[in-house]
């Protein structure tokens, strides 16, 4: 097993899970910025405007959440893995 190319994968692994939370930060904060409530129909309903905001969602870490996330991490890992290796191997044949 070459450990430099485990390494990398692990760390692409890593950067490609960073990033797409990145993203979905970014994306939320350009949506949160371009909101604009529709107050002309909210006023003739008869009920309050929300006053609170809540932010984010609630999630519960169970058991099987831990495994399918650990496991989702290795399978993108050794998949990364595989691929690099795959190419380094058609590139020394040719």
């Amino acid at each position: 097993m070459n450990k430099r190319l485990a390494m990398e994968s692990v760390l692409v692994t890593l950067l490609f899970i960073i990033g797409f939370a990145a993203w979905n930060v970014v994306q939320g904060m350009i949506m949160s910025m371009n909101y604009v409530p529709d107050l002309t129909n909210t006023a003739f309903s008869g009920t309050p405007l929300q006053s609170k905001v809540a932010f984010g969602t609630i999630v519960r870490w169970d058991t099987t959440s831990i495994i399918m996330a650990v496991a989702g991490f290795v399978l993108l890992a050794v998949a990364y893995y595989g691929l690099r290796l795959g190419m380094q191997r058609w590139t020394q044949r040719s």
